[in-house]
């Protein structure tokens, strides 16, 4: 929720705004990643686990990146977004069932 809340505010034109939403989206991935790895108990099932722990740890790699200024449009960063949205659609099946 963090990240979608924080890649999809409205910053306005002013350019420190811009950048402040870019920073807490970022952070988001980030800290978001950490969070969902770090919940991940003993007795979860063993596919929604690799699919969590995936997720997250993608999440982790998207964020340091972006932090590091590696653009979207970076083949490897583009192929790790790419993976993150198919990893996310599998963890949302995972949990419908």
């Amino acid at each position: 929720m963090a990240v979608q809340l924080q890649t999809n505010t409205a910053p306005g034109s002013d350019p420190a705004a811009v950048e402040a939403v870019a920073a807490n989206a970022r952070l988001a991935m980030l800290g978001g990643g950490d969070y969902l790895v770090s919940q991940i108990e003993d007795g979860t099932p063993a596919d929604l686990a690799e699919a969590a722990r995936s997720f997250g740890t993608t999440l982790r790699v998207i964020g340091i990146n972006l932090l590091a200024g590696v653009p979207n449009a970076d083949p490897a960063q583009d192929a790790r977004l790419r993976d993150a949205e198919k990893t996310r659609d599998k963890l949302a099946e995972l949990c419908t069932r």
